[in-house]
């Protein structure tokens, strides 16, 4: 059940995060989820907003990675360097990056 949850959430491959591809809008309008793991060493955190992505957080820990992130039909391709945050918009703009303390 628990995996079932975290893949409405987020889907990945080795190159691709869909964010939010099956969000039950109707049933969780608002919310906000922490540490999901995605495949290629992605943690992913994402908070929704009426539906809506409001914002999704990714750190990568290991290695640098790039990744294609999907969300309602909009696409965009990320460099993600290791020992960073990224934190992207709806609109898949990334808006703020860190280091990782």
């Amino acid at each position: 059940f628990t995996a079932a949850v975290a893949e409405m959430l987020v889907q990945s491959t080795e190159k691709d995060l869909f964010l939010l591809p099956a969000l039950p809008r109707d049933k969780w309008g608002n919310g906000c989820i922490e540490g999901l793991k995605a495949r290629g060493g992605v943690t992913v955190n994402i908070c929704w907003k009426e539906g809506e992505l409001h914002n999704a957080t990714l750190l990568v820990r290991n290695h640098c990675a790039t990744r294609r992130l999907h969300y309602h039909g909009t696409a965009v391709t990320a460099k993600l360097k290791a020992g960073y945050t990224y934190t992207f918009s709806k609109e898949l703009k990334c808006v703020k990056w860190a280091i990782v303390p």
